[in-house]
């Protein structure tokens, strides 16, 4: 069964030698790195920058090379180009699979691939490596080949050659790197994503042990040296500038790796236009960290910010420090809190709820179907107010009893089919959804607040534009993606009830007096503080932040207090790149001042009062004469006709 396979091979490898007297090496393309545009056609990033730093043999330590060598080639130097016994053992696992799934490749083989060839796996391309295989080792010596191949090899992070990955895992040159940091490095290229040592230290680390145990059956290094290597306490860290909007970059660069392959996107020379706009991404960047200067280094944040009008990504922050996490935390699901009513609110002013509607905050207990009995309570020193207000303050105050008995009203599971109309999956119909029990990303509650702002047109996020391959020609074009989910009315309503928010009174009234530009926003705590949320929007951005801890630790303070600054910094900094404009009142929308203690049309007496959006003909039909004197009753009061 095996003499067949065996005797291919040798043919082939004939004929390949011959061939390789009559072919020439094609010449190396010079790399063109990809470029990422802003929204303004401004260059962000250019993503071939430091991903590869030539250097010399004299400048890659013996560790290195030793270590590579065993894991990827120990015949290296016994061979001249192709492992016959490597590729019968490919081709005998290939026929079995009946694909291309084993390479059998040798070090000058990868080494022709990464400087001449794709990486698709096709036949025709694994000839293509055999003969170049060949010739590379006809035109240069090994240590020569050896030295492109440290150079051009693939480590992770974007990260070609050993001194970038050098630099991008321990934050030092290639000539620094210790036995066991070259042991780890030499692991990578196998499989960079399975033992990235920042995303799963354990496999990176069970790779090394590998390596060295190699080095040590191949007589490179004693077992001394061995255990000593495996003791070395190793310390991750990048000393490469992560640039501008980091965590935007690497989320544009993940989908293009992933849709063109890395090596297009580093050497490819593609031009990418994103939604981006780097002023505005400088002003969240410096609102980011004004917000979190005095916090404890492990708290974290995320900021992301949507041009409601059509969904693009403005401004983007995923993390305090991407050299130290890459996590893109806007994407990270957690509790909104609080920030979750408006949308059950939506629903309410479309079930015939008015914002001056008084329903009672008292304590109340509902039988759930487990046999459990839910008691509903208020953050603070109160756990029910024990008085009525109007929908519109119950928002401002962020009343949590009044949610929950308006859910009950509405009904758990129509408001939960009424939700995930804002972009939200599988929601539980449960009572205490208003208060934010489900799981969601920044990006989502940032969309969906979105809603709000857009005269009731959702927006699907959108961060990249369209994509051209180096001669100019489109790859792909992305279109904004919309639907009309509410009436510019309620998203009106709603827009309304959410700037009191803002004013005294409201959860965010101090820094609703620092704003510049008409706005709305809503507040959002958790359970115990464990996560703090402010969303906000302007007729021209909407930004959502979230701030708390990776796991276990609560932040300990509430959602205007932690993420707020942020949002206010940020609208503020920004507000230059905003109209200034307020939000668009449609025709049948009336606003009137509306006494807070009995949700009727307010007098001039009374003490506190706000103005609240009405459709027409829904607004209260009443003055409200309670705080007024006795002879302004009279005054205010038709008299009968004698």
């Amino acid at each position: 069964m095996k003499k067949k396979p065996i005797l291919i091979i040798f043919i082939i490898i004939i004929l390949l030698g011959i061939s390789a007297f009559t072919w020439t090496l094609p010449g190396i393309e010079i790399p063109e790195p990809s470029r990422v545009y802003d929204i303004n056609v401004v260059q962000i990033k250019d993503l071939g920058e430091q991903d590869r730093i030539i250097v010399g043999p004299d400048e890659i330590p013996a560790s290195f090379t030793s270590a590579i060598i065993v894991v990827e080639d120990k015949n290296f130097y016994r061979h001249h180009g192709i492992d016959l016994k490597g590729i019968l053992r490919a081709v005998l696992v290939d026929i079995r699979e009946r694909k291309i799934v084993e390479g059998g490749s040798t070090i000058t083989q990868q080494t022709a691939k990464n400087l001449f060839l794709s990486h698709e796996r096709t036949m025709t391309r694994k000839l293509k490596e055999l003969v170049y295989a060949i010739q590379l080792e006809r035109k240069y010596s090994k240590e020569e080949i050896l030295n492109f191949y440290c150079n051009t090899i693939y480590f992770g992070h974007g990260a070609y050659g050993v001194e970038v990955a050098a630099q991008t895992y321990f934050g030092k040159s290639a000539r620094d790197l210790t036995l066991a940091e070259s042991a780890l490095l030499a692991g990578l290229p196998q499989w960079p994503a399975r033992y990235d040592p920042y995303k799963a230290p354990e496999e990176a680390r069970k790779r090394q042990k590998i390596v060295l145990l190699r080095m040590q059956e191949e007589g490179i290094i004693t077992y001394r040296e061995r255990q000593a290597a495996l003791a070395e306490k190793l310390q991750y860290h990048q000393a490469r500038s992560n640039g501008e909007a980091p965590y935007f970059i690497a989320m544009v660069k993940d989908y293009l790796s992933k849709k063109y392959g890395e090596r297009m996107v580093v050497q490819g020379g593609l031009q990418v236009y994103t939604t981006l706009d780097i002023n505005m991404q400088k002003d969240a960047e410096a609102a980011y960290q004004e917000g979190m200067a005095d916090k404890a280094e492990d708290l974290q944040a995320a900021l992301v910010a949507l041009d409601p009008r059509n969904g693009y990504i403005r401004a983007l922050i995923g993390g305090r420090n991407f050299g130290l996490s890459t996590y893109n935390r806007v994407y990270a699901k957690r509790q909104p809190g609080s920030t979750f009513k408006p949308f059950m609110y939506s629903l309410a002013v479309d079930s015939g709820f008015t914002a001056a509607d008084m329903v009672m905050c008292d304590e109340v207990e509902y039988n759930l179907p487990d046999g459990t009995i839910y008691r509903p309570e208020d953050y603070g020193k109160e756990p029910y107010h024990g008085k009525e207000f109007t929908i519109k303050e119950a928002i401002m105050k962020s009343d949590n009893i009044i949610a929950v008995k308006v859910n009950s009203f509405l009904g758990p599971e129509t408001t939960a089919n009424y939700i995930e109309k804002f972009g939200f999956k599988k929601l539980q119909p449960v009572l205490s959804l208003p208060l934010g029990s489900v799981e969601v990303a920044p990006l989502e509650m940032a969309a969906g607040y979105s809603v709000f702002a857009n005269q009731g047109i959702y927006s699907k996020p959108i961060y990249i534009l369209k994509v051209l391959d180096r001669n100019g020609r489109i790859l792909e074009e992305n279109r904004i993606t919309q639907k009309q989910l509410i009436t510019k009315d309620n998203a009106y309503i709603i827009t309304n009830m959410l700037q009191g928010v803002l004013i005294p009174g409201g959860t965010g009234a101090a820094l609703g007096s620092t704003l510049k530009v008409p706005a709305a926003a809503k507040t959002g705590t958790t359970d115990e503080f464990k996560d703090a949320w402010f969303i906000g929007f302007t007729p021209d951005i909407c930004c959502a932040v979230w701030v708390g801890y990776d796991r276990g630790k609560n932040v300990n303070l509430a959602g205007g207090v932690a993420a707020g600054p942020i949002w206010a910094a940020f609208i503020n900094k920004t507000t230059p790149n905003l109209s200034g404009r307020d939000f668009l009142r449609p025709e049948n929308i009336n606003i009137y001042n509306i006494c807070l203690d009995s949700g009727l049309i307010a007098s001039e007496s009374c003490p506190r009062k706000v103005e609240m959006a009405f459709r027409e003909g829904t607004e209260p039909e009443s003055i409200c004469y309670e705080h007024l004197s006795h002879w302004g009753w009279l005054l205010s009061t038709k008299l009968p006709v004698d």
